[in-house]
């Protein structure tokens, strides 16, 4: 699969599972704008998990390493709320993520890494 195809399919992929937090989470997590507020989000998910994921998983690998692994839901929730924080400053016509409550981050932080780590399983084969 070409680079770029890749890229693509990752996108939608990300489309998808952020569609289907929002289903999981009823209410609690909802990305307003249609299919074009789940692109736009899932290209800023993409670029989080590409680019900051690994960066914090490095600056905070103490953390990571004493607590099993644990920390690495902390990071996630972190990237849901920065993914919200980034929509909310580039203000994209009525696209923009709605989260109620710490634990909907937390959860929702999960939710996107389990659904990534199965699309990334998916895409490789």
């Amino acid at each position: 699969m070409g680079f770029l195809r890749l890229i693509i399919a990752h996108i939608i992929a990300n489309a998808v599972a952020l569609y289907f937090v929002g289903v999981i989470l009823d209410g609690k997590f909802v990305i307003t704008g249609g299919w074009k507020g789940y692109l736009i989000a899932a290209l800023i998910f993409g670029i989080l998990n590409g680019i900051v994921k690994p960066i914090l998983k490095l600056l905070s690998l103490p953390f990571v390493l004493v607590s099993a692994g644990l920390f690495i839901f902390v990071i996630n929730m972190f990237l849901v709320w920065f993914a919200k924080y980034a929509l909310d400053v580039l203000k994209f016509e009525g696209v923009s993520i709605v989260v109620n409550g710490l634990l909907t981050y937390l959860i929702a932080g999960f939710l996107i890494a389990l659904l990534n780590m199965v699309i990334g399983w998916l895409l490789k084969k």
